[in-house]
């Protein structure tokens, strides 16, 4: 409640701020005309309208050009009646509209819109350029955030690898290691040497395997060869035999090659995709759909799953998604609900990734 009291009183100093400095302003204003009247007024046994609103014209210029809309228009309105109470003959009457005032005051007005109009183009130019830097700002927090998520990534990438061969490599390296070892010695081969060497064959094939769908996976050469039709082919019938998820493929026959920057972009997304169905979604089922027309190509996956928790913001594999399709000028649309999630790439036939400008 302190909390809220104190912010109240901020915002209202914050509000009344620039009128106390407008009207300060026209304080200022009549001190320095009082102080200039006898000059102007010069000697004459009669009053005259001469530069009645000069001063004012001043003040009003500076409420204008700092204060704002508001401000300006008190300052207008000040300076129109204290300089016709004070310096328009007759003093201390308001006769700012007879005819004699007229022209004084019409000019004061004219001079007055003419700096409001002004100082309001200013008030917009200012908003536009804080709108700029906000922008900028926030474009860079997200640019910090996004690397931040990137070296995390490629950390967790690095793990990842290291895993893979210590589990897999690894094992089988040491276990032809534990058959072959007692073959060293040729005056004391065992009985079962040549079965051992068979086995030690063997092993040394499936460890072959295991490197290269380690390979495969972190850059598929069929996407290269063949182009992302076959590689999504591929890449899907592996992941269901991986994870035991059944996975319904639509990819038409006669698709083409798409150019490197799209095919990389939506395999990227595939696998980041179906990464998420089997880590997250606890669905059994996905759906995986590749497709094109004269303009853009497509790719969807859909799964049957419990759908994507509500957290602050999007994760990084999101993040990731949505970077690699911006810069190739297309869309990422990613829906949930409880009855599962759907990630659609929309990316025109003609993009290519072109460095983002500074």
């Amino acid at each position: 409640m302190h909390l809220r009291t104190e912010d109240l009183t901020h915002s209202f100093a914050r509000m009344i701020g620039p009128y106390t400095v407008a009207f300060l302003a026209v304080l200022v204003a009549l001190v320095l005309r009082v102080l200039i009247h006898p000059i102007v007024d010069g000697t004459g046994s009669e009053s005259s309208t001469f530069m009645a609103y000069t001063t004012f014209m001043v003040a009003t210029a500076f409420s204008a050009w700092f204060l704002g809309r508001g401000p300006a228009l008190l300052t207008i309105v000040l300076g129109l009646v204290v300089g016709d109470f004070l310096f328009s003959p007759p003093a201390f009457t308001l006769s700012m509209f007879s005819r004699r005032e007229l022209a004084e005051t019409t000019t004061y007005r004219v001079a007055c819109a003419a700096f409001f109009l002004v100082g309001i183009a200013k008030q917009k130019r200012a908003t536009v350029l804080r709108q700029k830097n906000l922008e900028i700002e926030q474009a860079n927090f997200r640019l910090r955030e996004m690397s931040v998520h990137l070296m995390r990534a490629q950390d967790e990438e690095r793990r990842k690898i290291a895993r893979e061969l210590h589990d897999s490599v690894g094992q089988h390296l040491g276990a032809i290691n534990m058959v072959l070892s007692p073959l060293v010695d040729p005056a004391d081969l065992p009985a079962n040497a040549l079965a051992s060497v068979g086995e030690a064959v063997e092993i040394s094939r499936t460890c072959a395997n295991e490197v290269r769908t380690i390979s495969h996976l972190l850059y598929p050469p069929l996407l290269e060869e063949m182009g992302l039709p076959a590689a999504v082919r591929w890449y899907t019938e592996g992941f269901a035999s991986r994870s035991g998820i059944k996975v319904q493929l639509d990819v038409p026959d006669e698709l083409d090659r798409f150019g490197p920057d799209i095919e990389i972009a939506l395999f990227r997304i595939l696998q980041e995709s179906l990464t998420n169905v089997h880590r997250h979604s606890g669905s059994r089922t996905a759906r995986v759909a590749l497709g094109a027309n004269a303009r853009e190509v497509w790719l969807e996956v859909k799964d049957q799953g419990k759908g994507m928790k509500q957290r602050n913001g999007s994760g990084v594999g999101t993040r990731g998604m949505q970077e690699r399709i911006k810069e190739l000028t297309g869309q990422l649309h990613v829906a949930s609900s409880d009855s599962g999630t759907t990630v659609k790439a929309v990316v025109p036939l003609d993009a290519r990734i072109t460095p983002q400008r500074k």
